[in-house]
């Protein structure tokens, strides 16, 4: 066939160069690292990984690659190593055997199908789960009502080859993906909408949300605590800016600890996760597949168990880029929660802060 053989004469006489693919051995990592090694690279124990294989084997069929089918557990290791570490598809392919342009394939099937899982593990808490939150963040920061905090968390991405390109890059002047998220106690997504260019405001994202509608139709019992980022409303509390006496000062320092819980939730996933502090080498709509796969992946498991791994660094706070347009009505729910929970000196005590 043309292009199949190259002729090339030599001293000795004619040799034939067969210019034929290259077939690599593929590895299965769950084979070749111990426990230790394992973790290192992946994030997680080689049962943890085992069980997340075979919750989405049934997702992951192997046709679509012709010659040598990849087995679907092959395909979730290379997943979760892409997520694990953030390296580019060709280091990552090289680890298990495959080329750069099927990573790429298999990362995107993958991360769809744990997409698909989204329900079943990021659930806003129902009337229980609400009591239950409000008594969990009550114990840890001593604010009452408690059943979530947000915070927004930009996701680097490169820049978009369109024409709205620009409305991708933050007010840190790099391109992102603005990911609104609300955490529970335990520092799981209850809620999590990453689909916001990185210029658009925290707030303009939840008053666009269906939570926020949620709220409005009082379909949920509690409040939500925000930073100053955010429009005070007679649910979402945010803290005071000029705290004065020492009613608002003691507000401040028990919103301030409790709302800590989502900042360290997003250290706990981009530590886990490198992927999310690295650039996501994608268009916006794959990037936002991605960061949703990884927040499924996170609450899978935080809730069977495994440790969270150690925070490399902080994260610089994000400080709100407009003041919020807070109106006459949030300001005077806030003024009345706070005389009416801060006022009684035993309420808040901050012996643990």
């Amino acid at each position: 066939a043309r292009g199949r053989f190259n002729f090339r004469l030599i001293d000795v006489g004619l040799q034939i160069d067969l210019n034929r693919r290259v077939v690599m051995d593929r590895s299965n990592p769950l084979n070749d690292f111990d426990e230790i090694n394992f973790r290192d690279r992946f994030r997680m124990y080689k049962a943890t990984a085992a069980d997340i294989i075979s919750l989405l084997e049934t997702r992951l069929s192997s046709d679509s690659f012709r010659g040598m089918p990849i087995p679907p557990s092959l395909q979730v290791l290379i997943t979760l190593r892409f997520l694990a570490c953030g390296t580019f598809h060709r280091e990552t392919g090289d680890l298990c055997g495959v080329s750069e342009p099927t990573v790429c394939k298999i990362v995107h099937k993958v991360c769809k199908a744990i997409c698909e899982l989204k329900d079943d593990y990021i659930k806003f808490p129902d009337a229980a789960g609400q009591a239950n939150y409000k008594v969990e963040f009550f114990e840890y920061g001593n604010f009452p009502g408690v059943i979530g905090c947000i915070d927004g968390c930009h996701i680097p991405i490169k820049c978009p080859s369109t024409a709205d390109s620009e409305e991708y890059r933050n007010r840190k002047n790099w391109f992102s993906i603005n990911v609104q998220s609300v955490c529970t106690p335990t520092m799981q997504f209850s809620n999590i909408v990453a689909r916001w260019k990185g210029a658009t405001h925290d707030s303009r994202i939840f008053q666009n949300s269906c939570l926020y509608a949620q709220f409005e139709g009082g379909q949920h019992s509690g409040i939500i605590l925000g930073d100053s980022g955010y429009a005070q409303t007679n649910f979402l509390f945010t803290p005071y800016l000029h705290a004065v006496t020492p009613e608002q000062q003691r507000y401040n320092q028990a919103h301030i600890r409790t709302r800590g819980t989502v900042e360290r939730m997003f250290g706990v996933w981009k530590s886990r996760f490198q992927c999310l502090r690295n650039t996501l080498r994608f268009e916006p709509r794959r990037c936002c597949i991605v960061i949703i796969a990884t927040a499924v992946l996170h609450n899978y498991l935080k809730q069977h168990g495994c440790p969270d791994p150690q925070m490399e660094h902080r994260d610089e706070p994000d400080l709100p880029m407009v003041e919020p347009d807070n109106d006459r009505y949030g300001l005077a729910c806030r003024d009345a929660f706070q005389s009416t929970f801060c006022s009684k000196q035993n309420l808040f005590s901050f012996s643990q802060m």
